[in-house]
């Protein structure tokens, strides 16, 4: 005949299994406020259709609380703010839904903080802070040791090097020579945005860019100027 267990097991028992079902709802429903994960878009029709999934990401965050990959979703649904200018007194709505944009981003890094193209999309924001020039090497060299090896994030990370004072940096440099070998890999395409990342080059930045190139593959670097053959 079994023996009834003792009193002190038995409500060990129970509250493990009310942790452990408060931990199933805890999974279960963000997922159910937010099924998809939301990547990061690049193209301003992406980012407009991800800025639909807004409210149910958020909710769906701080229902997960600290699940830094709910918060992620979150702030790529504000994807549209990377193309928001920078203006003399911006647009009021504009300016306060890129402060919350930028806050879940924060957050999401501080959760998870393995997501380079989290990283990245914080380093695309704009910003009038007086350090957030300063600080675009910095969030770029994370998303590169986060994802060291991510063609779909290359094109990017090269634009926003060559749009700013972070080409300048030594480690950014070697790591654009590595996203520049990866490219090359790539069908002719992701070759074009080599290209558009030197034309988008601020001037000063263009001959850096383009000893980079150089020193990766001498054929591409005569890709860059007009009427040379890609």
């Amino acid at each position: 005949m079994l023996s009834t267990p003792p009193k002190k097991l038995r409500l060990t028992l129970l509250s493990l299994g009310i942790l452990l079902g408060l931990s199933g709802v805890w999974m279960l429903v963000p997922q159910l406020l937010s099924p998809n994960a939301i990547g990061l878009s690049f193209d301003r029709r992406g980012a407009e259709a991800a800025l639909a999934h807004r409210a149910h990401a958020v909710q769906a965050a701080e229902t997960g609380v600290i699940r830094g990959d709910l918060w992620t979703s979150a702030a790529f649904t504000g994807a549209l703010a990377m193309w928001t200018e920078n203006a003399p007194g911006p647009d009021r709505k504009n300016a306060e839904q890129l402060v919350q944009v930028r806050a879940n981003a924060e957050k999401a890094l501080a959760l998870a903080p393995i997501n380079g193209a989290a990283w990245l999309f914080l380093a695309m924001l704009p910003s009038a802070a007086p350090d957030a020039e300063s600080r675009i090497a910095t969030l770029l060299e994370m998303s590169y040791f986060t994802a060291p090896n991510a063609p779909e994030l290359a094109p990017w990370r090269l634009t926003r090097s060559a749009t700013s004072s972070a080409l300048a940096d030594k480690d950014i440099q070697e790591f654009i020579k590595s996203d520049i070998r990866e490219l090359l890999k790539r069908p002719p395409e992701f070759q074009q945005a080599i290209i558009a990342a030197y034309r988008s080059a601020l001037p000063q930045n263009k001959p850096i860019f383009e000893s980079l190139v150089v020193d990766v593959d001498s054929a591409m670097a005569r890709s860059l100027h007009p009427g040379q053959p890609n």
